[in-house]
């Protein structure tokens, strides 16, 4: 004979459905109670219009009769709210009292209700807690499918540290796993950042010490210095032999391009030296790079 199984032993399916209907029934026995009680807090202190407060007495009134019968009073109120979300003729027999507070505030709820989702264990259209947690779009008790189990594991890693250790087993330990996910390629490119963040963070804070810096200060002083005394020195040493003054205009106005770009990039320099700041305008970049 078939069985079924329950977390701590296994039941022959004649014995679970009847462990079943028995629940049902004490959860329909519950739930009817639930309503009458909110009923009777309805007929204390009816919910006032939208927008409106009851008066602060009606309350102590509520919490005095919760206290009468043995009920918190926030339970008591939670009751009589529900009813008064729930019509008597609204109310469906088979659904439990939960789920009808779940739904209570849909602006669809006579309607909703009446479409019970799959149970997706047995097929059966019917409600449960987790459906009706499912139909507004909120966190299940119980996941089944591949979001709402995903789901489930980030809220458990919610804490970095128990992330960093189960990520790290799970790389270390499941290596199928671990290649699977290296195969995807955003994922490699976030372990790629991961690792070169560090290494870019170690060298801006090593370029940021003194003697570093002053190291760098002579590099970059060196470096045009140098560009500085090759063009002098170019210049210095060819022009004596070159017999400028012969060419044609056209060749002339060809140095005087030239001549202009040198300029240019002589303003820009000191431009940088006194404000730091390297950019510079595409005009003066086409300008540079010998364009029109």
């Amino acid at each position: 004979m078939a069985t079924t199984t329950s977390p701590t032993t296994d039941y022959r399916a004649t014995e679970w459905n009847e462990l079943v209907h028995r629940g049902q029934r004490l959860v329909a026995s519950e739930g009817s109670s639930q309503f009458a009680l909110g009923d009777i807090g309805l007929e204390m202190v009816p919910l006032p219009p939208t927008g409106r407060r009851a008066p602060s007495k009606a309350y102590k009134l509520l919490a005095t009769y919760a206290e009468e019968v043995g009920l918190e009073r926030e339970m008591f109120e939670e009751y009589r709210l529900i009813a008064g979300a729930w019509p008597k003729k609204q109310r469906v027999k088979d659904v439990c009292w939960t789920v009808h507070s779940i739904l209570a505030y849909h602006p669809d709820r006579f309607e909703l209700i009446k479409d019970p989702p799959v149970y997706r264990r047995t097929g059966e259209h019917r409600w449960t807690c987790d459906g009706a947690h499912r139909v507004l779009g909120r966190r299940v008790q119980t996941p089944e499918t591949i979001e709402e189990r995903l789901q489930q594991v980030e809220d458990m890693l919610a804490d970095e540290e128990v992330a960093v250790e189960v990520v790290e087993r799970v790389i270390t330990r499941r290596p199928t796993v671990a290649r699977k996910v290296a195969a995807k390629p955003h994922v490699r490119e976030q372990f790629n950042r991961a690792q070169t963040t560090p290494i870019r963070e170690a060298r801006e804070e090593t370029r940021r010490r003194p003697e570093v810096q002053r190291i760098n200060e002579r590099q970059e002083v060196l470096t045009v210095l140098g560009l500085c005394a090759e063009f002098a020195s170019g210049i210095g040493k060819t022009l004596p032999g070159l017999h400028l003054r012969e060419l044609s205009e056209e060749s002339k106005e060809a140095i005087r391009e030239g001549l202009t770009r040198v300029r240019a990039a002589v303003d820009w320099t000191e431009h940088v030296l006194e404000t730091g700041q390297t950019d510079m305008d595409k005009a003066l970049e086409r300008l540079l790079e010998g364009g029109a």
